[in-house]
């Protein structure tokens, strides 16, 4: 919530501030009870939490591209499409997609996104979301 510091939203949801803390971080599994209580200090839906589409939050809109992070940084962006292609999934069970939002809808429905991304010697590996962010702060 803008303007508002996670200490006095987790006071606003009745959340201690460390557990806001990681749930904000993923290093917490929030309860559908908890998610629900996010949702309605933000005035918006539960599903608007997990959606890519605008929603009104406060009384702005904000229009952002959710993408999975994994624990280094990195992002799954369209930069990393390999010859066009980006490889996403469990090792061994991996799927190719030539089109970035086709990955990307892949990944949102498995329980922890995993994709192929180059390390810094640039040998591609597997990494594993730990969050989910804006696309727009990680181009």
């Amino acid at each position: 919530m803008k303007g508002l510091s996670q200490e006095a939203f987790a006071d606003l949801c009745g959340f201690a501030r460390s557990y806001m803390s990681r749930v904000e971080r993923g290093r917490a599994n929030p309860s559908i009870e908890a998610v629900q209580i996010i949702a309605d200090a933000l005035h918006v839906a539960v599903q608007d939490l997990f959606n890519q589409a605008p929603v009104e939050i406060g009384q702005g809109m904000v229009e952002a591209t959710l993408v999975p992070q994994a624990s280094d940084g990195t992002c799954f962006t369209p930069a990393l499409g390999k010859a066009g292609r980006f490889t996403v999934g469990e090792k061994e069970d991996e799927v190719q997609f030539e089109d970035f939002e086709e990955a990307l809808a892949y990944l949102r429905r498995m329980g922890t996104a995993k994709w192929r991304r180059p390390n810094a010697n640039g040998n591609l590996g597997i990494v594993s979301a730990v969050r989910w962010v804006a696309l727009q702060d990680h181009t």
